[in-house]
């Protein structure tokens, strides 16, 4: 999927992954930057309003966007980006809604 298809697969399903406590959701990596290899996963993160969002509750979205998207996916909450590379992962990010 291309970065667009990938956007808009996200996007038709954005109250299903509100009701897992997605408040916002961004991609980045090879995809957001249209590089991706046909074996390249789907690198997204997300902000949540719960604060008391659970690794089981990750699992759970990282789950649900591969099966939206059909493939795999690298899913991961805003606050446990690495502090070295969240500048560089904030700054290409794109928010898919």
């Amino acid at each position: 999927m291309d970065r667009e298809q990938v956007m808009a697969a996200l996007r038709a399903h954005e109250a299903e992954l509100h009701r897992f406590g997605v408040a916002h959701l961004y991609l980045f990596g090879s995809v957001a930057r249209e590089q991706a290899r046909a074996d390249s996963d789907v690198d997204l993160f997300f902000d949540t309003d719960n604060p008391r969002f659970s690794l089981i509750e990750l699992v759970d979205i990282q789950e649900q966007v591969s099966r939206i998207l059909g493939t795999e996916s690298d899913v991961m909450t805003r606050a446990s980006l690495h502090p070295m590379l969240r500048p560089r992962i904030e700054s290409e990010a794109l928010l898919v809604f």
